[in-house]
């Protein structure tokens, strides 16, 4: 909503609610001083325990196969994962899936071959919890739930799209769900939201949907109350703190690339705090590459698109760098890590649940915002748990100082080494800049 569409017709004792407006004043002009709204958010509204995943979009994307997901499924269970997520292409026919959007049940004649039950107690027996991915918005014309209840839907511009705003379609909808829930026994729901805005010729049409929409997923939260909802950002429309009340956790962008993923979670930290952005890890092991100039020829490799059509080998430190502020997932094949990448993952995701208090109350700051070197800052609102990603690119440097943010009154311990916070932050630490590499700086306040 802005000025040019605020032309709202309303009935005889008809209300309208308007945006809330969160304002503080700042300083820094690279980070916005974001922790201040992270603290005001987890004052008011605290974020869930963050959890670890996987989930099969960017593996194969929609070309699911059952015997190759139950081997992830055993492998997600050997790295520790919470939640295991089928994503796009689990219902419909597995010639065009999409033909049937709207009818949230698997076929037989799909991709999973009508063994969605079998994968989702294999789920359940690892420890795990399973999920599914849910396009909640859409239907297609050639669906049940189109031709059974049309005036549950509306064209727009050669869409067809669930009307929000009315009881009875939210209803339909509720009844597919809780049908999925109790068959799988479903702890969490991927909601995706691909659907474009169209020209807003009312003025509120679009507001009016979107609070349909939001009415919606309270309602879900209201029924399944131990749920967890993921959000699809939807280019920004619902990438808001508004709908960060509603949702635990939102899907940002197909490119989980970490050299691009790192740039969009930082830039989104400035709206959002950690704890609601998501990052997914795609990657694989390639041991047999020619061997670089130290003579090492394991390789771990990842995306640097949305597609797999472009791949780069970094250290897994700048994967778990990027993996490092809000939940945690795997989108790739995980079979294909090596026996070093998979124990460096594993406790990668055993320290992520340790210190699962600490995260779920992060604040963030932005250190340094430069092409070559990247470097944030969480801690504690008090400063007394602090820790410093830093990652670099195609750096030209080989090094680099790392000043954090600390109670300057306060003494810290980095490394079995005691100073004041304001000694750290006037000298700094040297950190090592290698290409596509991280590191992690913790700095623990002791007190007395």
């Amino acid at each position: 909503m802005d000025s040019r569409y605020l032309h709202y017709r309303l009935k005889p004792g008809e209300q309208v609610a308007l945006p809330e407006v969160v304002s503080y004043d700042f300083t820094n002009k690279t980070d916005l001083d974001c922790h201040k709204l992270h603290a005001w958010w987890h004052a008011n509204y605290p974020c869930r325990v963050m959890p670890t995943l996987y989930n099969t979009w960017l593996c194969r994307f929609d070309k699911l196969d059952a015997d190759f997901v139950l081997k992830q499924v055993k492998k997600a269970a050997e790295l520790g994962l919470e939640y295991f997520v089928i994503d796009a292409g689990w219902f419909g026919p597995k010639a065009d899936w999409g033909s049937t959007r709207g009818d949230w049940k698997e076929r037989p004649d799909g991709w999973l071959g009508g063994r969605l039950a079998e994968i989702a107690q294999a789920v359940k027996a690892s420890g795990m919890k399973f999920g599914l991915w849910i396009e909640a918005e859409v239907a297609a014309g050639n669906s049940e739930a189109f031709k059974t209840h049309p005036e549950y839907f509306r064209r727009d511009h050669g869409g067809i799209y669930l009307d929000f705003t009315r009881a009875d379609a939210r209803d339909g909808l509720h009844a597919a769900i809780d049908a999925l829930v109790k068959k799988y026994g479903i702890k969490f729901i991927k909601f995706d939201f691909n659907a474009d805005a169209k020209i807003d010729d009312l003025g509120r049409d679009f507001a009016d949907y979107n609070a349909g929409y939001r009415q919606f997923i309270r309602e879900v939260r209201a029924c399944h109350p131990g749920i967890y909802l993921e959000g699809c950002a939807s280019g920004g429309l619902m990438m808001d703190l508004g709908w960060a009340r509603d949702l635990d956790s939102f899907w940002l962008s197909d490119n989980q690339s970490p050299i691009y993923g790192l740039r969009i979670a930082k830039e989104t930290m400035l709206r959002l705090p950690p704890g609601k952005i998501e990052r997914w890890i795609t990657a694989r092991s390639a041991p047999a590459l020619q061997p670089d100039y130290s003579g090492k020829d394991e390789r771990l490799l990842v995306t640097e698109d949305a597609w797999w059509r472009e791949v780069r080998s970094v250290a897994p430190e700048f994967v778990a760098a990027f993996a490092t502020g809000g939940p945690v997932g795997f989108s790739c094949d995980i079979t294909s890590f090596s026996e070093k990448h998979t124990d460096f993952f594993r406790k990668m995701v055993a320290e992520r649940k340790k210190d699962a208090a600490f995260w779920r109350m992060a604040v963030g700051r932005v250190l340094c915002d430069t092409p070559e070197v990247v470097v944030m800052q969480y801690s504690d609102v008090a400063l007394k748990d602090v820790r410093v990603v830093v990652a670099t690119g195609r750096s030209r440097q080989n090094r680099t100082t790392v000043r954090p943010v600390l109670d300057p009154m306060l003494d810290y311990e980095h490394k079995g080494r005691r100073e004041k916070g304001a000694f750290w932050m006037e000298h700094g630490i040297p950190v090592g800049t290698g290409i596509f590499d991280a590191d992690e700086l913790r700095f623990t306040a002791i007190l007395r």
